[in-house]
């Protein structure tokens, strides 16, 4: 048995008996005609590590609940930026959430599958089931390695579009709207809804268990290394970092570059949404990430 086989097998025993003990859900499997998305040919490689090319900014740290889009080290770097960028950081430290330029709208492209694999832990609760074998492989794949085969298996099973926008109505995600054609990563959300929604998968809820939280998350922390990037710049080896990551080139031209995710330790505890486009390049939208990242990790320092 291979390394990766014997690893899969492990996980899966692993999260059959958590959440079979704590009575938490999921559907079996449904069999569907698949309907391959427009994105899923383009999006099928992996993205480049990117390099920040953040600057240090001395000891300055903004006040725990500013705005951080306003303290002077963010403003004047997103001042100086030529791309489209819309974010949003909520910090579980105040309560407080900073968003920059709200209600602009992205393409999602891959970090929709966060959103996917949430509608089906949602959806397994409400069954009172367990994830099969299959599910819990379709969803490492989906999530660690971004395949985009995978998300179109989940999507299909679970009830597309409709599922989805069911599931973000009850997770308060007002300004995301699911492509209606299947074409998933073209759905399209603002930086407040995927905070909103990372906010459900990082922070106890009525809406996900713990046990859906925690598989969730699980797989965030183990996205492949090639796909690491983005809000984890600049955070320090010892913190914990469950992320996101999504690229697609544009029909309009350049790309749509956006990263999620949750970012715990070293005295912070906070969500980040960037979502980026007219990137020249990939690496570009990439880089603009990171930096961005790496000031708002310096900013919230305790």
């Amino acid at each position: 048995m291979s390394r990766r086989r014997r690893r899969r097998l492990t996980r899966t025993i692993c999260i059959a008996v958590l959440l079979s003990v704590t009575s938490y859900a999921v559907v079996s499997s449904v069999t569907v005609p698949r309907s391959r998305s427009r994105s899923e040919a383009i999006q099928r490689r992996k993205a480049p590590s990117g390099k920040t090319g953040i600057t240090a900014v001395g000891k300055h740290v903004a006040p725990r609940s500013a705005n951080l889009f306003v303290v002077p080290s963010v403003a004047t770097y997103l001042a100086s930026c030529r791309d489209d960028i819309t974010a949003a950081v909520y910090d579980d430290s105040t309560g407080y959430t900073s968003i920059y330029r709200p209600g602009v709208t992205e393409d999602t492209a891959s970090i929709i599958k966060v959103d996917i694999l949430a509608t089906l832990l949602a959806q397994i609760q409400a069954e009172g089931s367990v994830l099969t074998t299959e599910e819990q492989e379709l969803s490492e794949e989906m999530i660690e390695e971004s395949d985009n085969d995978a998300a179109q298996d989940l999507w299909d099973s679970e009830g597309g579009a409709t599922a989805v926008t069911r599931f973000n109505a009850e997770a308060g995600l007002t300004q995301t709207v699911p492509d209606a054609a299947g074409y998933w990563g073209l759905s399209t959300t603002t930086a407040t809804d995927q905070v909103q929604l990372l906010k459900k998968v990082a922070f106890a809820n009525t809406l996900l268990t713990d046990a859906s939280r925690s598989y969730e998350l699980g797989l965030m922390t183990h996205v492949d290394p090639s796909q690491a990037w983005g809000v984890s710049a600049g955070v320090a080896p010892s913190v914990t970092v469950a992320l996101k990551n999504g690229w697609l080139p544009l029909d309009t031209g350049g790309w749509q570059v956006n990263s999620i995710g949750y970012v715990d330790g070293d005295g912070r505890d906070y969500v980040i949404a960037v979502l980026t486009n007219g990137n020249a390049t990939e690496a570009d939208g990439i880089s603009t990430i990171e930096d961005l990242s790496g000031l708002i990790w310096q900013e919230l320092a305790p």
